[in-house]
């Protein structure tokens, strides 16, 4: 007999189910699987839950894409304070903005032309003056965005107050750097107080100058030479090129005034045939022929001798008249109607800026070589013929004071790094009522720039009755202290000093000492101490003068 055995399924449906299918919590019957194709709620659901959430995405990042700023950055920073020349200013704007919609303006107006449109940026470079200056970005006619910065490009200012010369060999100078922010002494940090001043001990034993340097809130830099000694009371003697050049002529010069009560000698850098005194190495100058090798004085030699005895050496340099460069180069000089030279070719356009800065490079030099005074000669517009005729070709809308205080102001400022003194000289009568004469001489607007103002108040120059006086030629006194209580009066707050040329030569009166003396007399009546002797040849009246 066989047993039968019964083999049971081990994978039955029924197993897998009870295992894998869990039971409802409530009702303890199995959970059934939805077969396809039929509703399912939650299946709908989480798709309907997944799009809105996508579309709640993506309308959150156009709403922060709408609300990008239109302006990512403005340049300079706003409120900042800036220096250069030219500045660029603008505004960076946010990716795919159409910049031609916008319009660049500055201080209220439109800047046209000059707008650089590209990399999401709207700029322009521009030349502006100092102060506060205001930046708008403008799309059609609304003002999107606005900022606000400074421009300093003015360097520290030295303001030297008071010089003591202790017998000990020390000097002791106070003054004031205005706008620095800090400042170095022969580059040695140096204490400033609040208002920029200062006081300074200088050995003469071991220097007879230090260098300041200064740097301002903006980052501008100056450097200036502080010299331990103050600049003498001047009386001195002007000596032409070739005077200077003959060392025999030059030694008895030198002795005869270290005998005297004189203590300045005047050199001429460029006298007024255009002529350069000493080798030179002004490009232009050199081109022209300003300079002819193996003549002029040897003015590294002529100025230590000078330095040896104790004489205040001064450079002088005649501006714009200049025949040698005037007819070499016919674009610089004053014209006629017709295009031809005026004067026959002796003058120079004071508007051109390229002569601006030939004499400014000829003053350099000059500083260079040891003088430690620049004295400006014919700082004027042409005179001796008929001025209604002349043309100048760099002429702009200034007239012609503007045009030469302007030019002052720019030899002062090329100056001023070196610590040396600045004076210029001006017809007698610019002082009077006569005013600036046609000749752009405004005197007080001048001496604002300057050390000294050095009126040539020749008494044979002026006319019958001026001031009052029926022949000034022959009363010197009186011409002198007439014209000079005028000049007191036009420098009165500029800190400029009076420093006069007196005559020292005869036209229609024989000049001799005593003609001389009287004006050195009208001088001193009127406290001022400081004078030059002026005589074309070179030839003094040495009787008139104090010995030592």
């Amino acid at each position: 007999m066989h047993w039968r055995v019964e083999r049971k399924p081990i994978f039955l449906r029924s197993r897998w189910r009870r295992l894998l299918i869990p039971r409802g919590k409530i009702s303890g019957s199995r959970l059934r699987r939805r077969r396809p194709g039929r509703y399912n709620p939650s299946y709908y659901a989480f798709w309907i839950l997944t799009g809105a959430g996508a579309f709640s995405i993506i309308i959150i990042l156009l709403v922060l894409l709408l609300r990008t700023p239109l302006v990512k950055e403005v340049f300079p920073r706003e409120g900042s304070l800036v220096r250069g020349e030219p500045i660029k200013v603008g505004f960076r704007l946010r990716k795919g903005a159409e910049l031609n919609r916008f319009k660049l303006v500055v201080n209220g107006e439109e800047v046209d032309g000059e707008v650089d449109r590209e990399k999401n940026t709207l700029s322009a470079e521009l030349r502006l003056p100092d102060g506060e200056h205001l930046v708008e970005l403008m799309e059609g006619g609304r003002r999107k965005k606005s900022f606000r910065f400074s421009l300093d490009n003015r360097p520290p200012d030295l303001v030297l107050e008071e010089r003591d010369v202790r017998e000990d060999g020390i000097s002791v100078i106070k003054g004031r750097l205005e706008g620095a922010k800090t400042a170095w002494l022969e580059n040695r940090p140096m204490k400033l107080e609040r208002d920029g001043s200062f006081r300074l001990e200088i050995d003469r034993n071991q220097a007879l100058s230090v260098t300041l340097r200064a740097v301002d809130e903006a980052g501008n830099q100056a450097e200036y030479w502080v010299d331990a000694l103050p600049p003498p009371q001047a009386k001195g003697i002007h000596l032409s090129i070739w005077a200077a050049s003959r060392m025999d002529r030059l030694k008895k010069v030198l002795d005869l005034v270290d005998k005297t009560e004189l203590n300045a000698l005047q050199l001429d850098i460029k006298d007024e045939t255009g002529s350069v005194g000493y080798p030179t190495e002004v490009k232009l100058a050199r081109e022209v022929g300003s300079y002819r090798e193996g003549e002029g004085m040897e003015v590294e030699k002529v100025i230590d001798k000078c330095w040896y005895k104790g004489i205040h050496a001064i450079g002088r340099v005649v501006c714009f008249k200049d025949p040698i460069l005037a007819r070499r180069r016919p674009d610089l000089a004053v014209r006629t109607p017709q295009g031809g030279l005026w004067g026959g070719g002796l003058w120079l356009d004071p508007y051109n800026r390229e002569v601006w800065d030939y004499l400014l490079e000829l003053c350099l030099e000059g500083v260079r070589k040891g003088f430690r005074e620049i004295q400006l000669d014919y700082v004027r517009f042409p005179t001796d013929g008929d001025i209604t005729t002349c043309v100048y070709p760099s002429r702009d809308g200034r007239s012609q004071a503007e045009v030469i205080v302007g030019f002052v102001k720019y030899i002062r400022e090329g100056l001023k790094p070196y610590g040396v003194a600045l004076s210029a000289d001006v017809f007698g009568l610019t002082a009077s009522e006569h005013g600036e004469m046609g000749i752009g001489q405004e005197v007080s607007e001048m001496a604002r720039h300057l050390d000294y103002l050095c009126p040539m108040v020749y008494p044979s120059h002026y006319g019958a009755w001026e001031y009052g006086i029926k022949n000034p030629e022959a009363s010197p006194y009186e011409t002198v202290l007439e014209s000079l209580k005028d000049f007191k009066k036009k420098l009165e707050g500029t800190g400029c000093s009076l420093r006069p040329w007196l005559q020292d030569f005869s036209l229609r009166v024989e000049y001799g000492p005593a003609q001389v003396r009287a004006q050195i007399k009208a001088c001193y009546d009127l406290g001022i101490h400081e004078w030059f002797l002026w005589n074309p040849n070179s030839e003094y009246t040495w009787e008139a003068l104090e010995r030592e």
